[in-house]
């Protein structure tokens, strides 16, 4: 009977709230259909999202002086960016334009480095054939890459850069006009819990992204010294290589590093290759993640050290380049929403209480 009871109820609400129900359905319909057209779109939404925080602070100090913030903020961060990994990318194309033509003598100078360190006849003539075996599927492999998809990879790609510009300057411009629509758009009874969600989410996300984003820059830059210093070739190539490696905390380089160190070991001395690595070490490891990214990150945004590293490195696993920053914005979103929970629950279940007690 109380079942029936149940079902009578639950039809005559649905039948009493009918229309706010249709429009509900009717906007995420909408919704969904929008996000699925701008899905290709994604990557650029998202790396515009985060140079949007990691330029909001000199937007706010060029805001004083000049109306024009906004944009001079943008491209005061995405000029360097993009220079580094154009120089990158012409560096990679000089390398493989210079293996194509050169790989016996890249061969023979493995083969005299390996003699140097007394490794047998045998296991020499083995990585030769790795490695001609490796070239020989490299060729193979380019070779069936189709250009048609190729191309329109690439002109994805430049969409999508263009797209993250833009985003990131109308967020910088316009990013206050967007909060005060959620606001107006809010009933007045929730409009206190959306006003600390937003606030509350805005500081975890600018915590992680502002964090993540310099201290991945100071590293890249005291590596290029520390780079220029010993010697290292391909100092553009190996600088972007630790720039983006150095966006993940903990691993912070160090995977650019220890192959840097390895070839300044063989080709130069075991000292120098030592003194390198200890210097990577000292001056460009250690002071990040134990003294600026701890600060910056985990003072900012108030979130375990382990939730950052997992939001990262598991974003970046299932979603590629996006990913690995649309997951972090993802879990600063859910931890925001558990403090508004939090702060504001009690007071929307009061009315739940009393049925509850009875």
């Amino acid at each position: 009977m109380a079942t029936s009871e149940n079902r009578g109820g639950i039809i005559s609400y649905l039948y009493d709230h009918k229309w706010p129900i249709a429009v509900a359905f009717i906007v995420l319909l909408i919704v969904a259909t929008v996000a699925f057209f701008f899905r290709p779109l994604l990557d650029g939404i998202v790396f515009g999202t985060f140079f949007a925080y990691v330029t909001r602070p000199i937007k706010d100090f060029l805001g004083k002086y000049t109306k024009h913030a906004p944009l001079l903020a943008t491209f005061c961060i995405l000029i360097p960016v993009l220079a580094i990994f154009s120089f990158a990318a012409v560096e990679l194309r000089n390398q493989i334009s210079w293996l194509s033509l050169h790989g016996d003598d890249a061969l023979a100078q493995i083969n005299e480095a390996l003699l140097s360190l007394n490794v047998p006849a045998e296991l020499i003539a083995q990585v030769n054939n790795v490695l001609m075996n490796l070239s020989q599927y490299a060729f193979a492999f380019a070779a069936t890459i189709p250009l048609r998809d190729t191309f329109t990879s690439i002109l994805l790609l430049g969409t999508n850069a263009l797209v993250s510009i833009f985003v990131c300057y109308y967020l910088l411009k316009d990013g206050h006009k967007v909060v005060g629509t959620i606001m107006g758009l809010t009933p007045a009874k929730f409009q206190p819990a959306v006003s600390f969600f937003t606030v509350e989410a805005d500081r975890i996300l600018f915590g992680i992204y502002i964090g993540t984003f310099y201290t991945a820059l100071f590293i890249a830059i005291m590596s290029a010294v520390l780079f220029f210093l010993f010697g290292v070739p391909y100092l553009a190539l190996c600088t972007a290589f630790v720039f983006v490696a150095a966006m993940v905390p903990i691993l912070s380089g160090m995977m650019v590093f220890i192959p840097v160190a390895a070839y300044l070991y063989i080709y130069r001395s075991p000292v120098v290759g030592i003194l390198f690595f200890l210097s990577a070490i000292v001056f460009v490891y250690l002071p990040p993640d134990f003294i600026i990214r701890p600060y910056l990150i985990n003072r900012a945004s108030n979130i375990h050290p382990l939730l950052i590293i997992m939001s990262f490195i598991g974003g970046g696993l299932a979603g590629g380049i996006s990913g690995f920053f649309a997951a972090p914005l993802a879990v600063g979103l859910l931890v925001a929403v558990y403090r508004t929970y939090l702060k504001y629950g009690e007071s929307v279940g009061e009315t739940v209480a009393p049925a509850k007690n009875a």
